[in-house]
């Protein structure tokens, strides 16, 4: 699936990444590391001319923006681990399967 395919599978995706993030930390290192790499395992196609930033500690949605340069960047925030969800929990939302075929908005 490419990046800017399916706005509600990328956010599932995403999140789950960010889940995994929560619950391993040597897979959170590398997807602060190499967060382009983590995402392409996870089955999403990151063109070229997308930089992939992980902003550690920030809260919010994942976000894209345009840099000078036209350069597309899109921030994927890595907010601390909820204290009120156990690793089993978190484990659970990892595994799970969402689809959703609705496409993107043309903007993305």
């Amino acid at each position: 699936m490419k990046l800017t395919a399916n706005l509600k599978t990328l956010e599932t995706i995403v999140s789950q990444v960010v889940a995994k993030a929560w619950i391993d930390d040597e897979f959170r290192k590398r997807f602060v590391s190499a967060p382009r790499d983590i995402l392409r395992e996870a089955g999403l196609v990151v063109e070229d001319f997308v930089n992939v930033v992980v902003n550690q500690g920030s809260t919010g949605a994942p976000a894209f923006t345009t840099a000078d340069g036209g350069a597309m960047i899109y921030e994927i925030n890595l907010p601390a681990k909820p204290t009120d969800l156990t690793d089993e929990q978190i484990g659970s939302w990892v595994e799970e399967t969402v689809i959703d075929d609705s496409p993107v908005p043309g903007t993305c």
